[in-house]
């Protein structure tokens, strides 16, 4: 089935017949802008590697919040969809990394096929998390 909008400026309130607030006019924008996004077909939304990269990361943080295991955690479906974006996630994972360190190390690995963390960092969130920043501006993703 094929979804099209048609926002057409006849489809608003005339705008010629009254003074209209600066407040109508950012309304208005916003609208179209939501709606736009709202009728884009799913398929599109997943070309755009930022929004597939965030709603996949937002369905594995929700779904993996309770588990303890890495493993669980590495293996759920929206993380390894996140490792099948190859190397258009790093720069999203990295600046993720920036804000809050997380359990990225798993997808940096398989993605870039390096390990930049040192051996006395092993176990160290915080300091593995440097480690990868540092490749991260080394290899210009960040």
């Amino acid at each position: 089935m094929k979804y099209s909008l048609s926002i057409q400026k006849n489809n608003w309130p005339d705008e010629q017949d009254r003074p209209v607030s600066s407040e109508y006019q950012i309304i208005k924008r916003q609208f179209e802008e939501l709606a736009t996004d709202y009728f884009k077909p799913y398929t599109r939304q997943w070309a755009n590697p930022p929004i597939r990269f965030f709603n996949l990361k937002g369905q594995w943080e929700k779904e993996t919040a309770m588990l303890s295991s890495i493993t669980e955690i590495a293996m759920h479906p929206a993380y390894q969809q996140i490792i099948g974006m190859g190397p258009s996630a790093i720069p999203l994972i990295l600046n993720e990394m920036q804000i809050t360190p997380g359990l990225w190390f798993w997808a940096l690995k398989s993605i870039s096929g390096e390990d930049p963390v040192s051996k006395e960092h092993i176990g160290n969130v915080k300091e593995m998390t440097e480690d990868w920043l540092t490749w991260g501006r080394r290899h210009v993703y960040l």
